[in-house]
């Protein structure tokens, strides 16, 4: 190989064993940012906090009830007014009136004076209907699925005490003498939990912070004892329960999120770190075939020097 050859040749292989030495730093430099997002994602999983599941003895409440007339009243809440009285929110159980259909069969006849004789086919007395004496109830609009108020006129059944009723609007709709069945209603009493606000309480309280009596001036000025009973507060319970649930659900999906992350940088980090060992054999591979030149120019230089000596 002559001298102009070799140069050629060495000269090539420099350029090459510059652009091997910038892929190189290239791939270094993509290495470093693997690892800095790396290092976010520990970072970031290092600031996940553990969700920790509610412990039931947290979750005791205090209930306070009193008793007037036979009737039990739970506070639920109460709040201290700037005059110095409070406003309780109280739970308790009462009747409440319910309307129920007793349809039947008899006759209806529209009497001259504007009322209405009823008779049922199961009993020989008369009643007197008289729409005068109408008025509105609730119960009974619930019972017919009444979007309006009604008015109901009644009479009383003397065989079995009971009170019936009778939709005026229906009754107006029949014929003066109506043979067929009979829409009437009747109001029955179930329990029923209510919710009603007092104002104007009076509270009492013992050293430890338990409310001792009440005067409730809705019913009486006098203060009546109240009982304290410590007991599992269930809603709170379930509502910090299912918190928990939500916050583990999301704990683990950060999780599995930053594993999948942490995966796919492993895995470019193994691409890149074998392109740098290929990178690295042909470094040295170019290095040795250089050297190899180098020499020979050497020599081919020292015969010129020797020749023009």
């Amino acid at each position: 190989m002559g001298l102009a050859a070799t140069q050629a040749r060495y000269l090539g292989l420099t350029a090459r064993k510059t652009n091997v030495e910038f892929e190189g730093q290239q791939v270094n430099q993509q290495r470093t940012a693997l690892a800095n997002h790396s290092a976010n994602l520990y970072n970031q999983l290092y600031a996940l906090k553990v969700p920790t599941p509610p412990s039931v003895t947290d979750y005791y409440k205090t209930e306070y009830s009193y008793n007037i007339a036979g009737t039990s009243y739970t506070i639920d809440e109460y709040t201290k007014e700037d005059d110095g009285t409070y406003t309780i929110q109280v739970s308790y159980t009462d009747y409440k009136d319910v309307g129920s259909k007793s349809f039947v069969t008899g006759s209806l006849t529209r009497n001259a004076a504007g009322t209405y004789t009823v008779q049922t086919a199961n009993s020989t007395e008369n009643y007197i209907l008289d729409p005068a004496a109408a008025t509105e109830n609730e119960a009974l609009d619930i019972a017919q699925g009444r979007k309006t108020p009604g008015l109901y006129v009644s009479y009383k059944d003397t065989e079995n005490n009971m009170t019936y009723y009778f939709d005026t609007e229906w009754l107006e709709q029949q014929a003066d003498d109506y043979q067929g069945t009979l829409n009437r209603y009747y109001i029955s009493k179930e329990l029923d939990t209510k919710t009603d606000t007092r104002k104007n309480c009076q509270l009492s309280f013992d050293k430890n912070g338990y409310i001792e009596t009440v005067i409730d001036p809705s019913i009486t000025e006098t203060p009546v004892t109240c009982t304290a009973t410590t007991e599992q507060d269930t809603d709170s319970y379930n509502k910090a329960m299912n918190d928990y649930t939500y916050d583990k659900a999301a704990y683990e999906k950060s999780i599995a999120d930053i594993n999948a992350q942490t995966e796919q940088i492993q895995a470019q980090d193994r691409s890149l770190e074998l392109r740098l060992r290929q990178l690295d054999t042909e470094q040295q591979a170019l290095m040795t075939e250089m050297d190899s030149l180098k020499s020979v120019l050497d020599k081919n230089i020292e015969k010129v020097f020797k020749v023009f000596a």
